[in-house]
């Protein structure tokens, strides 16, 4: 079966740091000088923290960073993990020097819409969908990039926006939105990138690439066919595998589409929105 990538590890590494961020969030930083160079943004790990049985499947994750600088010279990665069953409770315990098992990297990775001078790209973020799009800004600066990127970041209220100083401190153009006004637009992140989007002028080449809960991403992949915009969309599908062989991720297409399935953990995780189905 042809993976996505043209090498995958399966190893256990040494965890040098567990930082708790509040509110249940986490980042593992995970010594890991043959795989860290490898990464790149938008593809995942599949974790196993147990030799047991609890938890018995891997977790998928979005790889968040790697340091010190994306690409060959990258030692260790970065997973940003919050803190809701068995499986992440174990992670949330794990502490310096303890052994975590990984396979990856998996998946593609994010695209690089073309756009012209001019163009503006959007990076539209909520919840545990923020780490991807951090590791693209991370590449993007890097290669000391001209391109006019703007992440919109989305959470019910101020202390649920996770990854926000991590974005400017890079100096990416961010702008939160919150469900409740405690910080930036009062609203969610989709009517802001609305806003946004009606503030741009109609000749101005438009893309974007969002990851965020179910909701989110089902309300953009409408705005983005609605308003025929070149969007793409990475889901966080459950993946018991992680290569394919499973079928357990895999997702129905519109039925004009030449492919009627997609698994999302080999043809994705990232899709365009007129390869998605109406519903999510």
């Amino acid at each position: 079966m042809k993976m996505p990538v043209e090498k995958c590890l399966v190893d256990s590494y040494e965890l040098k740091t567990n930082e708790d961020l509040g509110h249940g969030w986490f980042r593992l930083d995970i010594h890991a000088p043959d795989m860290a160079p490898m990464i790149r943004a938008g593809q995942f790990v599949q974790v196993r923290v147990d030799s047991g049985d609890t938890p018995l499947i891997r977790r998928p994750f979005s790889v968040y960073d790697v340091n010190p600088t994306p690409g060959p010279d990258a030692s260790e990665l970065s997973l940003l993990v919050q803190n809701v069953g068995p499986g992440t409770r174990v992670m949330s315990q794990l502490r310096s020097g303890d052994s975590i098992g990984l396979m990856g990297p998996l998946g593609h990775p994010m695209p690089r819409p073309d756009l012209d001078d001019g163009g503006v790209l959007f990076l539209v973020g909520g919840g545990i969908g923020v780490a991807p799009l951090y590791l693209y800004s991370r590449e993007l600066a890097k290669e000391k990039s001209t391109l006019d990127h703007r992440v919109l970041l989305g959470a019910r209220n101020r202390s649920l926006l996770i990854g926000l100083d991590a974005f400017e401190k890079l100096g990416t153009h961010t702008v939160a939105a919150t469900d409740d006004g405690s910080q930036g637009y009062a609203g969610n992140v989709i009517d802001l990138l609305s806003t946004e989007l009606d503030a741009i002028t109609e000749q101005t080449p438009v893309a974007g690439i969002g990851c965020g809960p179910h909701g989110m991403n089902q309300a953009l992949r409408d705005l983005a066919v609605e308003r025929d915009l070149n969007f793409w969309i990475s889901l966080e599908n459950y993946m018991p595998c992680g290569f394919g062989a499973c079928f357990g991720c895999v997702i129905a297409t519109p039925e004009e589409h030449e492919f009627r399935y997609r698994r999302v953990c080999v043809e994705g995780p990232c899709f365009p929105v007129k390869e998605l189905p109406a519903l999510l």
